[in-house]
């Protein structure tokens, strides 16, 4: 595609978010819709809800929200990607839009596994 404006740019874009929000679904991620979106708090800080995890862990449908690892790191408290255990079913992966380096992959994290890495850094 012949890419000569910015609408012809924002087509590309809107086009390959839409079709990472399907690849990502088949994997039992959903894309949260802004008007569905949770506040999702960590200590004194807080995001909104982009990615919700669709999945069977063993005891039913999951629905926990999904943080990305950037957004992980700023509730975090840290300057760059958080140090924190992999959970034993791993990490989920996705391509997401960064503001300044285009598409790239980040991994996704459970809010529970945040919670719990803040609750360990903060000593509560």
């Amino acid at each position: 595609m012949n890419v000569t404006t910015i609408s012809d740019l924002n087509l590309v874009i809107a086009a390959r978010l839409k079709q990472n929000a399907e690849e990502a679904l088949t994997r039992g991620i959903q894309k949260v819709e802004s008007r569905e979106a949770r506040l999702i708090e960590v200590g004194e800080a807080a995001v909104m809800e982009r990615w919700r995890c669709q999945q069977d862990h063993g005891s039913g449908l999951c629905g926990q929200p999904l943080i990305p690892e950037p957004e992980a790191a700023q509730l975090l408290g840290e300057p760059q990607n958080p140090v924190m255990d992999e959970p034993a079913e791993g990490w989920l992966m996705i391509e997401d839009l960064d503001p300044v380096l285009g598409f790239v992959q980040v991994e996704l994290y459970h809010h529970r596994h945040v919670l719990a890495a803040y609750a360990e850094r903060s000593g509560r």
